[in-house]
């Protein structure tokens, strides 16, 4: 899973880049990079239980797009287009005074945001609709599909509506190629100040973090960390706010793969069957795929085991059609 974090000049992105990956401030590089762990007790406990060699969490890789240009236009439009091979966006807004006291705006900028994102859709849209006139006019057959598809775009850009909204037309295999901004998933991030207090009130799709205290939060130990963050009457980090949104807005699920060598996290998409989620972890269990073993997490706990798992009924064989649930403990038979 990768996440490219996107935003206004002066909202803070690199503040929130630090404080989700914990890097301390380095020189300025074109494109930066970050690891985020995913925090799942299910998996502690698992590995707790088996005492594996390795203890592997699901990652987010996260990258932060320098802008890069003679103008701020330029720079911000450079930013977009290095952001287009990430899976999702995190569109980080201010939500504090600038540097002369004027009140935030993050709402506004929230906007601006996505429209920026249409824009850059839609140039790119039409650039590729004159491209297909040209050929059509030397006589070149057009694939249909990608016109119609494509047309479709163009419609839902020029009424102001994110492909995200339409998600047949921007993520078809037609289509994806053209990495469109507006069709991915989408989380929007308040960079509030310190003394920020949260409303009672959230809304799918947007978190507010109160950005320099995480960051500082962030290279503390994990026991100096909750200290500071039972101080400020919170319960945990904000990067493990930011993954579960994005696990949320993604449609995402993790399973699990456990035994004395190493226990681990994998992430696949919701509603995908067990052949798919074989795949995620190697080609060749996926091609040699018998069958999956399978037990829920909740029930393999409630057992204490394997065995009582078996006992209890709860442990079975699945084939390749079977959908993997979030927080399935998966062992796949298969033979290459």
């Amino acid at each position: 899973m990768k996440a490219g974090l996107i935003g206004l000049p002066n909202s803070g992105r690199e503040t929130i880049f630090r404080a989700l990956t914990g890097q301390a401030k380095s020189p300025a590089a074109d494109l930066k990079q970050g690891e985020v762990l995913v925090p799942d007790p299910r998996l502690d406990y698992l590995s707790s239980l088996f005492q594996p060699k390795k203890h592997t969490p699901a990652r987010l890789e996260l990258y932060l797009p320098k802008p890069s240009g003679k103008t701020a236009a330029e720079s911000f439009k450079a930013a977009l287009e290095k952001a287009r091979d990430q899976d999702a966006l995190l569109a980080v807004v201010r939500a504090f005074p600038d540097l002369t006291g004027a009140p935030p705006t993050p709402d506004q900028d929230a906007l601006k945001l996505e429209e920026e994102l249409i824009l850059y859709d839609y140039v790119s849209v039409e650039k590729r609709l004159e491209r297909l006139g040209e050929e059509r006019k030397r006589g070149k057959k057009n694939d249909p599909e990608e016109l119609d598809l494509l047309t479709q775009a163009q419609k839902s850009l020029e009424a102001n509506r994110p492909l995200r909204l339409t998600p047949q037309i921007g993520l078809s295999p037609k289509t994806k190629g053209f990495g469109f901004l507006s069709a991915k998933p989408l989380l929007t991030l308040w960079n509030c100040p310190d003394d920020f207090q949260d409303p009672k009130a959230t809304s799918l799709g947007r978190l507010y973090l109160r950005g320099r205290l995480e960051e500082e939060l962030a290279q503390l130990s994990p026991a100096e960390a909750q200290e500071f963050l039972t101080d400020y009457g919170l319960t945990e980090l904000g990067q493990a706010q930011v993954i579960r949104a994005l696990y949320e807005i993604m449609d995402l699920i993790s399973f699990f793969t456990v035994g004395e060598d190493e226990c681990r996290a994998w992430t696949i998409k919701r509603g995908q069957d067990a052949l798919t989620a074989a795949g995620a972890i190697h080609s060749d269990i996926q091609k040699g795929f018998i069958r999956a073993e399978v037990v829920a997490f909740n029930d393999f706990k409630a057992a204490g085991g394997f065995n009582e798992a078996k006992k209890k009924g709860v442990f079975r064989l699945e084939g390749k059609t079977y959908e993997v649930k979030d927080g399935d403990i998966v062992h796949f038979r298969f033979n290459v």
